[in-house]
């Protein structure tokens, strides 16, 4: 391998490590660098056998029915948790290092899974280990090819530390983004107007309800790009906690609270501002983030119906009436909206108790505040 070529394969690889998409072909052109024929990079499972991988110059059912059987005949990748107290270095060896060609070839693994496939030889460059499991890079060659020599090992090996560097910086990668989504839909989903800012207090992004509050003709607003209030002195107050969230000196960092009172409401709106460290923050921020959380104290809370079934077992008739209750009609109203007697009413919020364990109203309502997501002393 020319200086050149690994030059190119480590762009191409690095390049990978970021867009995990363009493993197959990344994998393959190893392949091609070593003298193999086909890849396969799996991350398995060493307690179920189970797993997922990516494959160049494979079939899909291939990698299938390893998953769906031939992960128990493979006697290279052992299943069981006893498998993890023994020393996995991280290190390439060729299916003859690791056994006879006489035995390999008497295998069940490999008459009824790998031959079929055209595969006669493989080289496992060990990735990773972690958390049960196991992650490797499999180059193959077909009967007619001969064995993986010195010159194909050696690239290998020249390559080995990059390719475990990469592949570790796309799992990292990956991890982040799939808590990125989540908190995205949470912060979506979430009853009370988000706004994540810069330092400057430049809004980065805000979900529906953050919105929606923003558009209000009293308030909040957000004028070049920035979040403030309509009032100048609230607009002075709510400047200062950002810039205090948004600090360079991480001792001064720190989040806080106001009430922005509004001329058209009995209740202000419920400000937070709180700091979000650096690690939280998607690939690509720079500097500490801010996360505004707004509450409208006189937004109606939206409980669930079925979240109050699943949660406590309430019947369709119960959970009716512990909604009517957090709207704070009483029993009686209940009754009438209902058209239930009284006593019916009495029965059915008898059972509502029993089955959330309060004794009281006043309980029942706190409790549902918690499942309604809002804070309670």
């Amino acid at each position: 391998m020319s200086e050149a070529e690994f030059g190119a394969y480590l762009d191409l690889l690095y390049g990978t490590a970021v867009e995990p998409a363009d493993w197959e072909p990344t994998i393959a052109r190893f392949a091609d660098l070593i003298g193999g024929a086909k890849a396969w990079m799996p991350s398995l499972n060493l307690y179920s056998g189970g797993g997922q991988g990516v494959i160049a110059r494979l079939e899909q059912t291939a990698q299938d029915s390893y998953f769906q059987y031939y992960y128990a005949t493979n006697p290279f990748v052992p299943i069981g948790g006893a498998t993890l107290t023994e020393p996995w270095p991280l290190n390439i060896a060729t299916d003859e290092d690791l056994m006879s060609k006489a035995q390999f070839t008497a295998l069940e693994y490999y008459n009824d899974f790998l031959l079929p496939q055209d595969i006669h030889s493989f080289v496992t460059i060990r990735l990773a280990r972690r958390g049960g499991v196991q992650s490797t890079l499999n180059i193959t060659r077909p009967p007619h090819k001969e064995q993986f020599g010195d010159s194909d090992l050696e690239i290998a090996r020249r390559l080995h530390p990059h390719l475990i560097r990469a592949f570790n910086i796309t799992r990292k990668l990956s991890a982040v983004r799939r808590e990125n989504d989540e908190l995205a839909t949470v912060f979506e989903r979430s009853t009370h107007g988000l706004f994540l800012l810069d330092t400057d207090g430049r809004v980065r992004r805000a979900n529906d309800v953050g919105e929606r509050l923003a558009g209000e003709p009293e308030g909040l607003r957000v004028a070049d790009q920035r979040l403030t209030a309509r009032n100048l002195t609230e607009a002075r107050r709510l400047h200062a906690l950002i810039a205090t969230a948004g600090a360079n000196d991480p001792g001064r960092r720190c989040g806080g609270s106001m009430a922005l009172a509004t001329p058209g409401r009995r209740s202000p709106l419920s400000i937070t501002v709180a700091p979000i460290r650096g690690e939280h923050l998607a690939v690509g921020d720079t500097g500490p983030s801010i996360l505004v959380c707004v509450t409208d104290l006189e937004a109606g809370v939206r409980l669930p119906e079925q979240k109050l079934r699943d949660l406590f077992g309430l019947t369709a008739a119960e959970t009716r009436l512990a909604l009517a209750m957090f709207e704070g009609l009483t029993q009686r109203e209940a009754a009438e909206r209902f058209s239930l007697s009284l006593n019916t009413v009495h029965v059915q919020l008898a059972r509502v108790f029993e089955k959330t364990g309060v004794k009281r109203q006043a309980e029942l309502m706190r409790l549902m505040m918690r499942a309604a997501g809002l804070e309670v002393g």
